[in-house]
């Protein structure tokens, strides 16, 4: 268990081996390559010393180490490049399992039931079919005919996890269900046009509803899933006809503002209804091309939509402000939230609470390590016993 942690740990922060055992070489702690594979394998147990330097290392506590790991994921959709490597690969998912179980244990210390629809998947032949289940979801999800302000909060309205991974250009996104629960989560990854952002999230969540044994079709049909859930067919008659000879880019620029969905994709939607004809759509995009606005399209600084996933951020500052956890553990769930200095007192007992609620057998791992520790820095030369207390700047 403790060793599954240490490489989930080492592997979300893309870390190989090498480089972890490089970092705590820096700091103090002489392991090697091979003893760390020990560990991580389970041939061997890191003592009460080990882990401490550890938990410095990935900034966390030692609570992290000996938690037990009880969550798995099963993937229902996966868009890569050829170009991603093994190891970054192994990073996301990493990822994604520490955000995963980070949002089940905040939701666990407040009590929360979460209420959520298992997604049915539905079998499929034709990428047309796409259409008519995502007219069903719409309409199962009470949504009408209007713009999705929002493709993260109506995820999550819906019980969905929604993660935004670390930027990765030859890595878009994946959908998939946490096997204990059969939650479903969507992920994207970060830093790209907010409109195809809108369109990355709906496509893997497009997956969970959507099942093909065919890969390309089933990709193709995520795709027509996704732009007939953001841009509905009554919806795409009533804004521009249903039948169209030629197209104003200006006429576009602004239905993408109202619907958050990208020139390029609407040029496929349209095409898809035969709204357009073929040889119109490849000379939509052969002037795409010759303006560069495959790459930055016109309109897409000017986007509102707020495409920000808010439930497990608003739900670790309600665990904050009920007393349930501290500042110190704020940061962990949230590594680019700024501790607050008056935070840190009021909030201490929480972590004595969150101490004592753990099985014996970690109370007593923890509290080894942490003596272990206390009895290193007091021998230590480096630590003044003449300064004041408030001088110490680390804490476990």
């Amino acid at each position: 268990m403790i060793g599954d942690r240490i490489k989930r740990k080492r592997l979300s922060a893309g870390m190989s081996l090498q480089d972890l055992a490089d970092k705590l070489n820096g700091s103090g702690m002489r392991l090697s390559k091979a003893a760390l594979s020990n560990y991580e394998t389970r041939k061997t147990v890191p003592n009460a010393k080990t882990l401490w330097a550890l938990a410095k290392v990935f900034s966390v506590s030692m609570e992290y180490f000996v938690r037990e790991i009880d969550t798995t994921i099963s993937l229902q959709g996966y868009r890569k490049r050829s170009g991603l490597s093994k190891q970054r690969h192994d990073q996301i998912i990493a990822f994604i399992l520490e955000e995963i179980e980070k949002r089940i244990e905040i939701d666990t210390i407040l009590g929360i039931e979460s209420i959520f629809a298992v997604p049915q998947q539905r079998e499929i032949g034709k990428v047309e079919e796409a259409e008519l289940i995502a007219e069903s979801v719409r309409q199962e999800w009470a949504l009408g005919g209007q713009p999705i302000a929002s493709v993260s909060a109506l995820l999550e309205d819906k019980g969905w996890f929604v993660i935004q991974s670390p930027n990765e250009e030859d890595f878009d996104g994946l959908a998939g269900f946490v096997e204990e629960s059969h939650r479903p989560f969507a992920v994207s990854r970060s830093g790209i046009a907010m409109d195809r952002l809108r369109l990355n999230l709906m496509h893997e969540a497009g997956h969970a509803f959507l099942r093909c044994s065919d890969e390309k079709l089933g990709e193709k049909a995520a795709f027509r899933f996704a732009a007939a859930l953001l841009f509905p067919k009554e919806k795409v008659f009533e804004e521009l006809g249903r039948k169209r000879k030629s197209l104003d880019m200006d006429e576009l620029v602004l239905l993408k503002r109202k619907y958050g969905l990208s020139i390029q994709a609407m040029a496929f939607r349209l095409k898809d209804l035969e709204i357009i004809s073929d040889s119109y759509f490849s000379l939509i995009f052969t002037y795409l091309n010759q303006m560069g606005f495959r790459i930055q399209e016109p309109g897409s600084q000017d986007l509102t939509f707020q495409e920000v996933p808010m439930t497990f951020r608003r739900h670790v500052y309600r665990a904050r402000g009920e007393g349930l956890i501290s500042e110190l553990e704020v940061t962990r769930f949230l590594p680019d939230h700024t501790a607050r200095a008056e935070g840190l007192g009021p909030k201490s007992s929480a972590d004595i609470k969150r101490l004592l609620s753990l099985p014996k057998a970690e109370r007593e791992h923890i509290l080894e390590a942490a003596a272990s520790a206390a009895i290193e820095d007091y021998a230590s030369s480096e630590v003044n016993l003449g300064e004041s207390v408030d001088d110490i700047k680390e804490y476990p």
